[in-house]
Order: structure tokens, then C-alpha cells, then sequence
């Protein structure tokens, strides 16, 4: 029986496979349009890779089962051409629209792509658009011609802020440009992220990469850059006077307990009581529900401390361990005091449901024997106010047990309990 069942299929399956593809698609291709069949991108360079620029491909064409067969563009071109009937839909719904070439989006194609190669430091870099026509079926290829790379020459640094220009003199190992390399904006993007991050890990809490430009300058008639960093002074607007970037200490680290301000301010909490643990202050409604030693043991914001992004982050990774929190945010409030800047941190805390019970009911077939499974589990997520978490699931199990020896019974009922404490220093 199984076996007819499955040559069945198998017939079912084969007819479809040849039927299918006999559904003429060239209805929905319009006058003087072309079905999108195939799409290739080649180079001439083995440093510039074809994987590396189909991000940049605005059309690909229909999709094709085992590389073999467009089954769901197939499964569209079963519907016929009046969308108000059901069946028509039913069809479309199942299947994929084929692709209609298009020109434009072609052309924006090759115009990326000729910016990605040249960006990768091949400036003078082409890329012919190929097309292939063959009755309403249209083949395109993009042929990168990547001509010779750009190499920095020199390396210069244009870096007013005094303090700043000896941090990065410091870490001048941990670069990220050299000269004789490639000239790749890529990589240019890369080291004005790693600068940030590394002053954003100093204390300068406003920098960002903006900051940070590089005027490039090349040779005559050479394949040559004389590269220059600059590193502009700290401005909020145009008027404004340039000044040196501030340094930023943590000056007062407060948790804010089930409760949320769109502007957390020191006037705002007035009204909640306080405790202090540690270095940080806690102020709660009604009453606490962490263990304010908990709080202070997770948390990587030291006052007195410079600004570092990487303790917010944390901070941040840190809290997201104990379940019994919903989710966390940091925000940061700007105080200058004779000319030194601290960050008062105001971190609010929003609590998840202390318990939760579940239900799961199943059904079971063991070599033809029915029967029926339930479970229900009990989970606490604050069992200490640690944020412990301890669930407690129980399951029974019942299943019509038929033609075994040695049974008194026919029924076979099975029961079981499971119990789990987990803390979050451990997890």
C-alpha cells in the first residue's frame, strides 16, 4: 500500500515537473519586453571578486529549484491573464511574478558597480554593460575592467587637538593604513570607525566619526596618493568657535526602578524613595524588587571614571542576564563644571512578570498505540529578588497499550517532575 502510495506521488510529482514548464510565461512579458533570464558579473581582476558585487545587482531573475527548474515562476504562469478569478489568484498567490528587464535598472547596476571597484582603489575602473537578447528571453553580463590600483604614498596627519593627537600617536601600531597599500575608501571608512571608538573609549563622549576626513592627492601621470587625516576641532554649528573636545568623567550613576522619563533629570526623582549600593543610587516606588547589592554588582559605570562606551555596552550586556528584566536604557545628562564635563547616567530598569505558567497537551502514536501526553510548568524569575529564575514542570502521560505478554493492564500511565534553579552569576 505504501509503496503504490508513493508511485503515485512520484507520477503526480513527474507530471507537474513536464506540464508545468508548458505554461507559456511570454503573456505576461509586454510588447517589446523581455523575461530577465540570466545574470552575470565577470572581472578581469582576481583581487575583485564577483560574490563581492552582487549586493549592487538591482534585478536577479526568477528563482530556480536544485539550479535546475523555475518552479514557482512556472506555478504563475498556470493563472491566466483575468485577475478576478479565484483560480488566477490561487496561482499567482503560489508562484513568483516573472522578472521584466529592465533597462534603467540595469544601467543603475553598472553605475554601482563601477563605484564599488573604484572605490576599492581602481579609480579608473570601467564596466560594460552587456545585453543578450534571444526571442523574449534577455541574458545580462557586467564586465568589470579594473585598470591598475591607486597606492598611498605618503601618509600625513592634520590634527589641531593636542591631546587627541598624541592618544593617536600612542596607538599609532593599531593603524589600519599604511603606505604602500591600496587606496580603498573602504578601509578608510573602517579606520575612521576604529579612531571613534577608541576616543569614544577615553572619555570622548560627543566625538563621532564626522570628525575625522581625509583629503587625498594624487601624483601626475603616477598611480600614486599622498593621503592627509584631518581631525576637526569640536563645533555644534558653523558659528560656532572651534574648541578642543571634552573629555567626559562619570559623575553620578542612578538606577531607575519600573519607571520611565522621556527627560531623566535629578528634579524628576524627587518624588521616588532612594537607597545608595555602592557607587550607584537607586530610587524606586513602593518597594524594590532586585536586591540593591545585585544592581551595583552588574554595573560597569564607575563615578569618577572617564566615559567609556565600551562599559556602557556592559552594562547593557550585563543586565540583559537577569530575566526578571524586561529591558534596559542609559541615558546620559551633560554637566560642565569649571571647564571639566562630567555625564550623570540615568539608567531605567523595566520589570518582567515575576511568574508565568504554561500548558502543552500532545498526542502520541507509538507503533500504532494512541495515547496522550500533558505538561504544565510553573516558572518564577525572582525567586530571591536575585533574579533567580526556578521553574518546576510536571508531565503525565497515558497510552492504550495492545498485544504485549505480562500486562494486567492495557493502559500504561506515566508521571514525572522536573525542577530547575538557575542563577544568573552562572548562567
Amino acid at each position: 500500500m505504501k509503496k503504490t502510495t508513493l508511485l503515485h506521488i512520484y507520477i503526480c510529482f513527474t507530471l507537474i515537473v513536464l506540464l508545468l514548464p508548458g505554461c507559456s510565461v511570454n503573456k505576461f512579458i509586454p510588447e517589446g519586453g523581455y523575461l530577465l533570464d540570466d545574470v552575470k558579473i565577470e572581472s578581469d581582476n582576481k583581487e575583485i571578486k564577483s560574490s563581492q558585487m552582487n549586493q549592487y545587482v538591482r534585478q536577479s531573475p526568477n528563482a530556480k529549484w536544485f539550479s535546475l527548474f523555475r518552479f514557482p515562476l512556472y506555478i504563475y504562469s498556470a493563472s491566466g491573464m483575468d485577475s478576478t478569478k479565484w483560480i488566477n489568484r490561487f496561482w499567482r498567490k503560489l508562484g513568483d511574478a516573472p522578472v521584466i528587464y529592465s533597462k534603467d535598472a540595469a544601467q543603475e547596476t553598472q553605475q554601482e558597480i563601477e563605484k564599488a571597484v573604484r572605490n576599492m582603489g581602481y579609480m579608473g575602473a570601467v564596466v560594460d554593460l552587456k545585453e543578450e537578447a534571444k526571442g523574449k528571453r534577455m541574458k545580462v553580463s557586467y564586465d568589470i575592467h579594473s585598470g591598475s590600483p591607486y597606492i598611498i604614498n605618503n601618509i600625513a596627519y592634520d590634527i589641531a587637538d593636542s591631546k587627541i593627537r598624541s592618544y593617536l600617536e600612542a596607538d599609532s601600531a593599531q593603524t589600519l593604513l599604511h603606505e604602500g597599500m591600496r587606496f580603498d575608501v573602504n578601509v578608510l571608512d573602517e579606520e575612521r570607525q576604529r579612531i571613534t571608538q577608541y576616543l569614544q573609549n577615553r572619555g570622548y563622549y560627543r566625538f563621532n566619526k564626522d570628525f575625522i576626513t581625509f583629503q587625498a592627492d594624487t601624483m601626475l601621470n603616477t598611480h600614486k596618493v599622498d593621503l592627509t587625516m584631518e581631525l576637526a576641532s569640536f563645533q555644534i554649528r558653523k558659528e560656532d568657535m572651534p574648541e578642543e573636545h571634552r573629555q567626559y568623567r562619570i559623575r553620578n550613576v542612578n538606577y531607575i526602578l519600573d519607571a520611565d522619563f522621556a527627560v531623566p533629570s535629578a528634579q524628576a526623582l524627587q518624588s521616588f524613595d532612594s537607597v545608595r549600593s555602592g557607587d550607584v543610587s537607586l530610587f524606586y516606588k513602593d518597594k524594590l524588587f532586585l536586591r540593591p547589592k545585585v544592581i551595583s554588582d552588574y554595573n560597569f559605570l564607575i563615578p569618577g571614571n572617564l566615559y567609556r562606551s565600551r562599559s556602557v555596552q556592559n552594562t547593557y550586556s550585563a543586565l540583559s542576564r537577569l530575566s526578571i528584566l524586561k529591558y534596559s536604557n542609559i541615558r546620559f545628562n551633560e554637566v560642565i563644571e569649571n571647564d571639566s564635563a562630567y555625564l550623570d547616567a540615568y539608567i531605567t530598569l523595566s520589570r518582567n512578570k515575576n511568574k508565568s505558567l504554561s500548558f502543552e497537551i500532545e498526542g502520541t502514536n507509538s507503533a500504532g498505540d494512541l495515547g496522550a501526553a500533558a505538561s504544565a510548568s510553573y516558572t518564577h524569575r525572582n525567586l530571591f529578588k536575585g533574579s533567580e529564575t526556578f521553574t518546576i514542570k510536571l508531565r503525565g502521560a497515558y497510552e492504550a497499550v495492545s498485544g504485549l505478554e505480562g500486562y494486567t493492564s492495557s493502559n500504561y500511565m506515566e508521571y514525572g517532575v522536573e525542577s530547575s534553579l538557575n542563577f544568573p552569576e552562572f548562567m
